[in-house]
């Protein structure tokens, strides 16, 4: 509402909008064009290249269908929508491995705290880390425009609540030998059962996979035995196996992804994970023949240089630590400036140079900033600067 009511004159341009506008944002592209795969509103997205993969769009999210690659290695997409989506090999390796533990452990709290007074903080608790997780759960299983998979990240601190939470009840119904106590028995079994088959997605673990599953054997088998028969030793080991069946996966794959260069801005987790190449924001460090020659000449201009995008400028003006202007927003669609008003910056000495990338996105599908990069093709001159990676030009009026 604030931007809304903002007059455009006094605010930054809304990015990945092609109209200037929040509701397109929010309405189109970030909204219900996400929800129902409707492309329209003002998202600004880039075509898919000749490869069939989509190139990047808006806010750091692949454009394109949401379809693609599977598996953690690369992938761009979520796979098919449906129910059990969240549990496929794209989203999976992210955040199911507790999922059900999680839910399963919420619920039956909901259900043990069911007449406990309308002001039971435990019970409230527990009811907003249920609703947090179930809503995501529900819009990214039914998302059918752009989504990728590191976006259940979201989701992972519902996840921890819950299993915090609810685990000890579960164990104080265990050894209280309530009539549902055989449910925790049931969710090891369960639980080591997820982890299997999303182990069975990288194909890379065959070890941890038999691992898991001896252990969540013995762990399953010996809660429902300690039930009947109880012995300290036999209730310890039971423990012991349960405990580790539902976690070394989950631990080893945080490991192996913490382990792994990503670069980037599209990750996934696991062993042989990395980000979506091809995609955007991939190096941290710019040409630095480039860098040093604007550096050298920039003689008090506010910008060190101009580019399509803020896919091309992010390593510029990360190694060189000056303001570096991406005259199209995030992947060169947007339209924050007139032509008129990109050559008032030049003649005013704000700014110099511009760098054309021989890959980046330049002038936007919509038109974009086609005027300005025209403009300066035609107009500019071409200086070397000592390296290949950009075609360089110095700006004049």
């Amino acid at each position: 509402m604030l931007v809304w009511l903002t007059p455009s004159g006094n605010r930054p341009w809304v990015g990945s909008t092609n109209d200037n506008s929040i509701w397109s944002l929010i309405f189109g592209y970030n909204g219900f064009g996400r929800l129902l795969g409707n492309r329209d509103g003002g998202g600004g997205g880039i075509p898919p290249n000749s490869t069939g993969m989509a190139m990047a769009s808006p806010g750091g999210m692949g454009g394109g269908a949401p379809s693609g690659g599977h598996g953690p290695g690369g992938t761009g997409f979520g796979g098919q929508t449906g129910l059990f989506r969240i549990f496929n090999n794209d989203f999976g390796p992210n955040i199911a491995w507790l999922l059900i533990l999680a839910l399963a452990s919420g619920g039956l709290l909901l259900w043990i705290l069911r007449k406990t007074p309308r002001t039971n903080r435990g019970r409230a608790a527990v009811i907003f880390w249920m609703l947090w997780l179930i809503v995501h759960i529900v819009i990214f299983s039914m998302t059918s425009g752009v989504i990728h998979p590191y976006y259940v990240v979201v989701m992972a601190p519902a996840v921890a609540a819950l299993v915090g939470i609810g685990v000890p009840f579960l164990w104080g119904s265990y050894v209280r030998r309530k009539s549902y106590a055989w449910i925790l028995s049931m969710l090891v079994g369960v639980t080591a059962v997820i982890a299997i088959i999303i182990l069975s997605y990288a194909s890379t673990m065959t070890w941890l996979m038999w691992t898991v599953g001896v252990l969540g054997a013995i762990g399953m088998i010996g809660l429902l035995v300690n039930l009947y028969t109880p012995k300290r030793w036999f209730q310890n080991l039971a423990i012991i196996t349960s405990v580790a069946a539902c976690m070394i996966a989950p631990v080893v794959y945080t490991l192996s992804t913490i382990n792994v260069t990503h670069t980037g801005s599209i990750p996934t987790a696991g062993p042989n994970s990395t980000a979506m190449q091809g995609s955007n924001n991939e190096k941290s460090q710019a040409d630095s023949a480039l860098v040093q020659y604007l550096l050298q000449n920039q003689n008090g201009a506010t910008w060190l240089v101009a580019v399509d995008s803020a896919n091309e400028s992010a390593a510029i003006q990360l190694t060189s630590g000056q303001l570096v202007m991406a005259i199209g927003g995030f992947n060169g669609s947007d339209t924050p400036l007139t032509l008129e008003q990109f050559k008032q910056l030049v003649a005013d000495g704000k700014l110099k140079y511009y760098a054309a990338s021989s890959h980046g996105h330049g002038g936007g599908p919509n038109g974009g900033n086609s005027e300005i990069t025209n403009w300066i093709k035609k107009n500019g001159k071409v200086v070397n600067y000592g390296g290949s990676d950009v075609t360089l030009y110095e700006l004049s009026v």
